[in-house]
Parts: structure tokens; C-alpha cells; sequence
């Protein structure tokens, strides 16, 4: 299960890289992909396995880990060539900033979800957004 929605989380970023070369087009893309899910009434699977990752098999663990892996590897490349471009700003590693990034956004879910209000989200992604880019 947890293979297929890799899979398929992975085919959707390298859309994105087929039909964008602008870093905060592919960042703004990207958040797209968490908005969809929850505006579908969803949540992204790995995020909430992630909530109960102690109780996981050790397979399911590593597959777990290896979406977050690859998701961190993906937007750190993004942020960094953003970085390099000067179309993003941002202080320190660019892995960092992607753990940040991703964080923020598998929390935002959780709680535009218990308010059942995606616009708790969305808000969070902008304030996001404009971070990397303000004083651009």
C-alpha cells in the first residue's frame, strides 16, 4: 500500500518537473499536491501512518521513510536551484528547509482537517510560500 502511494506521489513530482522549471512554481505545485488530497476529504497516507509509526511493522518503517526520504531529496533539489537562481530565499540547508517545509504542511493537513477547514491550510501554505520568497 504504503509502495503504491510512493509510487504514484513520485510520478506526480516528476510531472511537475516535466511541466515547470520555475522552483516556486514547482513549490506552489507541490503544495498542491497536500491541498488536493484534503480538499478531496483525505489525508496524505504516509502522513498519517507516520502519526502511528511505533505500532508499524519494520517494513512498513522503511517504506515510510523512504517517502519522506525521497520527498525531502526532491524539494531540497528544488529549493536549492531556487536558491541559486535567486527566485527563493532562505537561511541555512537546503534539506533542512525541506524537512520544514514538509513538516509544516503534513501538520497544516491535520489541522484544517480537525476544524474541517482546508482555508487553515491553505493559509499556513501561503505564509509558506511567501517566506521563501519575501525580500526577493
Amino acid at each position: 500500500m504504503i509502495q503504491r502511494y510512493k509510487q504514484a506521489f513520485l510520478q506526480a513530482l516528476a510531472d511537475i518537473d516535466k511541466t515547470s522549471t520555475d522552483s516556486r512554481e514547482r513549490i506552489r505545485k507541490y503544495i498542491g499536491l497536500y491541498s488536493g488530497v484534503l480538499q478531496n476529504d483525505r489525508m496524505c497516507l504516509c502522513g498519517m501512518l507516520a502519526a502511528e509509526y511505533t505500532t508499524l511493522p519494520k517494513p512498513m518503517k522503511a517504506e515510510l521513510k523512504e517517502f519522506f526520504d525521497e520527498n525531502e531529496r526532491w524539494l531540497g533539489s528544488v529549493l536549492e536551484v531556487g536558491r541559486a537562481k535567486k527566485n527563493l530565499r532562505f537561511t541555512g540547508d537546503a534539506r533542512e528547509m525541506a524537512v520544514l517545509l514538509i513538516s509544516s504542511l503534513e501538520g497544516a493537513m491535520m489541522l484544517a482537517r480537525s476544524y474541517d477547514d482546508v482555508a487553515r491550510f491553505e493559509g499556513t501554505a501561503e505564509r509558506l510560500l511567501v517566506g521563501l520568497t519575501a525580500g526577493r
